[in-house]
């Protein structure tokens, strides 16, 4: 099973632009499957195999989310986070104007699913 310090050193090694692709195939690597990110919180949950889960309790990123929700904006900003033109903290500004409340990866089927307010599904992207 993973370790938070191994997903730690990996995203190090990574840098803050790498395409999420690589991150993603680093960390399924590990063990993760999937994992979701609350933008208000600045927390991410890893989830592995048999309900195994490890949870940052913050990455320093927290954001008030906007109530206002624009799918096109949230659409275009997470294809540029997905593609490593934006880093982490860019894309959680970005995405926290435009609405996005949490997202969340599921590495074996290569989707990121972008979420609004009560979880409507704002974008999702393939990676």
């Amino acid at each position: 099973m993973f370790k938070l310090a191994a997903i730690d050193e990996v995203l190090a090694s990574l840098g803050d632009h790498a395409d999420f692709a690589t991150i993603a195939k680093k960390e399924a690597d590990l063990g993760v499957q999937h994992y979701e990110y609350d933008v208000r919180a600045g927390a991410t949950t890893y989830f592995g195999e048999n309900g195994y889960l490890v949870e940052r309790l913050t990455n320093g990123l927290g954001t008030k989310v906007a109530i206002e929700e624009d799918a096109d904006k949230v659409q275009q900003l997470g294809t540029d986070y997905v593609a490593g033109k934006l880093s982490l903290a860019e894309a959680v500004k970005g995405l926290a104007a435009a609405g996005c409340q949490t997202w969340t990866a599921n590495l074996k089927r290569k989707v990121i699913d972008f979420a609004g307010a009560e979880g409507k599904i704002m974008a999702v992207i393939a990676f």
